[in-house]
């Protein structure tokens, strides 16, 4: 008799542990799915003013993912994946265009969307004129982004892409 309560108690326990573990788990998604989107359209910089400023060099060709990369990359925001959902979100889809940038940490990811998709009257330098000489940032950015095209198209080589 008492072993058949002890195994009750026990049964019980199990059940309710369970229970516990699943409830968790779905605050911890819940959780976790609105911190992504409250993310996805807090116009929040990475730092507070005056933040790091870094020159960034995006390719023709390249995904609002591997833009968001970059910037990752350069420390400037924090997620690739993140930037891209917010670019899908804003005003700025299908806008970001190549170039040299100065970008800041105490910009937010819509600021940083702002500069990079900004007309060309605006911003952008016209690459092609005869008279135009990089400067020697802009050069080595440009070096480093030409040896990233390489290296992803002798990976798609490598791959039998």
């Amino acid at each position: 008799m008492t072993r058949k309560i002890l195994q009750e108690i026990v049964f019980i326990a199990v059940r309710i542990a369970i229970i516990v573990a699943i409830i968790y788990a779905g605050y911890s998604c819940i959780s976790a799915c609105y911190d992504f989107g409250f993310k996805i359209f807090a116009d929040e910089a990475k730092d507070r003013e005056p933040g790091i400023t870094k020159t960034v060099a995006i390719v023709e060709g390249k995904t609002d993912k591997e833009i968001g990369d970059v910037l990752a990359e350069k420390g400037l925001i924090d997620s690739g994946f993140l930037f891209m959902v917010q670019v899908y979100f804003s005003e700025y889809k299908d806008q970001l265009k190549p170039g040299v940038y100065e970008l800041s940490t105490a910009m937010s990811p819509y600021d940083m969307m702002a500069v990079m998709a900004a007309s060309d009257a605006d911003e952008e330098i016209d690459t092609d004129d005869e008279n135009y000489v990089p400067t020697k940032n802009e050069a080595n950015l440009w070096d480093e982004a030409d040896d990233t095209i390489k290296e992803d198209k002798d990976e798609k080589t490598e791959d039998g892409n």
